[in-house]
């Protein structure tokens, strides 16, 4: 029988990073030095396995080979958000307080939504903002590094496996042991897939550097559980594209086990929950 690997079998080493890193950045202009060491090791390694890859050479090979196999490659490192209404306590406040707030100081609320990943962020809080009854003076604008990330996150099936976690989550959110997330579900064959009528405010973009994107005045910026998987330095950089974008007395939001204390442009920013990490910038 076939030994299939786990990602901690595979020895991921420096100098096998460095080369693959180079690789990226010559043949498709992306950088991966902007992910901590050990998530990217991590990530790199699920990639030899899915793609049935014994070593970093045969995967560097791989993609100069083909650059299909790049957006291929590209998918797997991208890290999903695994559930719905992840932290529900972070979406009551959001509901709760943010919500309201936004929605009586501007006629037209716009929501940024940083690595928008495989979509579950860009769903749950397009329920949060239809059950506010503000869904239609929204937008939600969702990103991520390049096309094909897009095009999977609009088209996402998702598996039967997410369904009872996320619906735990939605009555947690609701608080309420009666509340149905199933009335926003379509059953397909292999999973589930959401309403259409959930993405009508949302308008997808690829944001590969900050010269390429062009929005700006957000009211509020979801960029939760992303920062804990890039470097000090990339993290830093982002804060200050989020800064420039963020419209003044703007909300944002990061996962509750990550830190920005240590940025520059956290002075800008005023704690309003700590237990969920949501902001308000309050400095120019």
């Amino acid at each position: 029988m076939k030994h299939v690997r786990n990602s901690e079998e595979i020895e991921i080493g420096i100098s096998g990073i460095r080369k693959l890193t180079e690789t990226l950045k010559t043949r498709h202009n992306f950088d991966l030095g902007i992910y901590a060491s050990t998530s990217l090791k991590r990530r790199v390694a699920k990639t030899l396995i899915i793609n049935e890859l014994a070593t970093i050479d045969e995967l560097i090979d791989r993609l100069e080979a083909s650059h299909s196999f790049f957006h291929q490659f590209m998918l797997q490192m991208t890290v999903s958000g695994t559930e719905f209404f992840r932290d529900p306590a972070f979406w009551r406040y959001f509901r709760d307080e943010i919500c309201k707030i936004v929605s009586r100081n501007h006629m037209r609320i716009k929501i940024w939504i940083p690595g928008c990943s495989t979509g579950e962020e860009i769903i749950s809080t397009a329920i949060v903002l239809t059950e506010a009854g503000i869904y239609d003076k929204s937008v939600i604008i969702a990103t991520d590094f390049n096309e094909k990330i897009i095009d999977n996150c609009k088209n996402k099936e998702y598996s039967n496996h997410m369904l009872e976690m996320s619906e735990n989550n939605y009555r947690r959110f609701r608080e309420d042991e009666g509340a149905d997330l199933g009335i926003y579900i379509e059953k397909t064959k292999n999973g589930f897939t959401f309403d259409q009528n959930i993405f009508r405010n949302v308008e997808y973009h690829v944001y590969d550097r900050e010269e390429n994107f062009k929005i700006k005045g957000f009211n509020v910026v979801i960029c939760r559980n992303n920062f804990i998987y890039f470097t000090a330095k990339y993290q830093e950089m982002l804060l200050e594209v989020i800064t420039k974008r963020l419209s003044a007395n703007g909300y944002f939001a990061i996962g509750n086990k990550e830190n920005i204390s240590f940025c520059k442009d956290a002075s800008k920013f005023t704690l309003l929950n700590a237990s969920e990490k949501v902001y308000k910038k309050t400095g120019l």
